[in-house]
C-alpha cells in the first residue's frame, strides 16, 4: 500500500485500553500524536485506518463476520444475491468490501462519523449502494423511508459495540427496520461474550432480546479480532442470529 504518511508506535504501549491505544503519524515532515480512536481524524487522512488495521493490527473481523454469514445463509438454502443488508457503523467500507467479495450486491451502509461516509466513498467506491450519515436513534424520516422501501432481510454490525460506542437502541432500531426471519450479524469480546457480572449494556440487551424471542441465535464463531498495538492478541466471537419480532425500544 502506498502511504504519503510515516507511522511510528509509542515504547510504552504494555497495558493500554483500547479505547487508548496512540500512534505518531508524521506527514510533510511534521510529527503528531492521534488515537486509534480518534475516528473523525484518522478517516481523513487517505488509506491510514486500512493500513493500521489490516498491516500493523491484523484486523480479521470483516473477512471472518462475511464469511460466516454467507457460508450459513448457503447452508440454509438461501442466495446470498438475494441478501440486502442494512450495516451499522459502516465505518471506512472494509466488512462492505469483504461480503461483497462472497457475492452480496446490496448492502446500505449507516454511519455518525462524516468522514467515515467520505472514507468509504474515496476507498472503497461502489460498495454500498447508499451510505447515509445519521444517527439510528434520530433517524430522519427520509432516510426511514428508502430504507423501508428496501425490504431488507439483513442487519450488521461490525466491530462497534463496545462501550463508548454505538448504543443499545441505534442496534435496536435497526434490528427493527428488516423483516422477521431476517440475518442479524454482530460480534463482542470474548471477554465481554463470557461475563457473568457486571456485564456491558450490550451484552445484556441481546441475551435479554434472546430469552424473550426477539432474537434467535443461529451460529457463533470465536476468533482473533485484532492484534493490540503491543502485539497481543484480542479475542472475539462473531454471532449470527435470525430476527424472530420486532423488539421494543
Amino acid at each position: 500500500m502506498s502511504t504519503n504518511f510515516q507511522i511510528r508506535l509509542p515504547d510504552n504501549i504494555e497495558n493500554l485500553p483500547i479505547n487508548e491505544e496512540y500512534f505518531f503519524i508524521t506527514e510533510n515532515g511534521q510529527e503528531r500524536r492521534l488515537k486509534l480512536h480518534d475516528y473523525a481524524e484518522v478517516y481523513r487522512i487517505p488509506g491510514l485506518y486500512n493500513y493500521l488495521a489490516l498491516e500493523k493490527l491484523a484486523y480479521r473481523s470483516p473477512q471472518v463476520m462475511a464469511t460466516l454469514l454467507t457460508e450459513n445463509l448457503k447452508k440454509s438454502g438461501e442466495l446470498v444475491e438475494e441478501l440486502k443488508l442494512l450495516e451499522l457503523g459502516a465505518g471506512s467500507g472494509l466488512f462492505g468490501q469483504a461480503v461483497a467479495e462472497l457475492g452480496v450486491t446490496s448492502i446500505i451502509g449507516i454511519d455518525i462519523v462524516p468522514e467515515a461516509a467520505e472514507a468509504t466513498r474515496r476507498d472503497a467506491p461502489g460498495v454500498y449502494e447508499n451510505y447515509f450519515v445519521e444517527d439510528l436513534t434520530q433517524l430522519s424520516k427520509s432516510t426511514r423511508d428508502i430504507l423501508n422501501e428496501k425490504k431488507l432481510n439483513g442487519f450488521v454490525c461490525c466491530s462497534a459495540l463496545s462501550e463508548g460506542h454505538i448504543p443499545v437502541k441505534a442496534f435496536a432500531t435497526g434490528m427493527n427496520l428488516i423483516k422477521d426471519g431476517g440475518w442479524v450479524l454482530f460480534n463482542v469480546a470474548k471477554t465481554s461474550y463470557e461475563c457473568e457480572d457486571n456485564c456491558p449494556e450490550f451484552v445484556n440487551f441481546y441475551r435479554q432480546a434472546v430469552e424473550k424471542g426477539y432474537l434467535k441465535i443461529h451460529d457463533t464463531k470465536p476468533y482473533i479480532h485484532r492484534r493490540f498495538f503491543n502485539g497481543k492478541s484480542l479475542e472475539y466471537v462473531a454471532i449470527l442470529a435470525k430476527k424472530q419480532t420486532n423488539i421494543p425500544i
